[in-house]
């Protein structure tokens, strides 16, 4: 069985051609392709409504997430413990400085882990030219 015939009004005849960049070519796929629509429809809808939501659905393991959660929470007690040591007016040592190097590394670390669970959602975190 054949596909009914559009009505005149349904039709879509009249093309507008757009030359885009590389990278804005890839924003507007990536999105047409995240939202469900074609390019074409993609497009049309956002001229005219302004607004497209781009649904992205997050997977990651609940232990991942409890363990980053756990980590983040033992840093944020060390940097209140170098807060309160600073604020009742102790010194600087080299223990101290130690201690806060070592809670950077951490969190740079852990940085590293949420941008690589990230990663397969919205593609590489790196900075272009590093």
């Amino acid at each position: 069985m054949a596909r009914p015939k559009k009505s005149r009004t349904d039709k879509k005849e009249k093309i507008i051609m757009l030359r885009l960049t590389d990278l804005e070519y890839d924003n507007i796929s990536t999105n047409a392709r995240r939202t469900g629509y074609s390019m074409s429809e993609y497009i049309r809808r956002q001229v005219f409504s302004g607004n497209v939501p781009v649904i992205v659905n997050i997977s990651v393991s609940l232990e991942e997430l409890q363990n980053l959660t756990r980590e983040f929470a033992a840093i944020g007690n060390n940097l209140n413990q170098i807060a309160k040591h600073f604020n009742m007016g102790g010194i600087r040592s080299k223990e101290m400085q130690d201690r806060i190097n070592s809670c950077l590394d951490v969190i740079m670390e852990m940085r590293k882990d949420v941008a690589r669970l990230a990663e397969g959602m919205y593609g590489n975190f790196k900075t272009p030219g590093k």
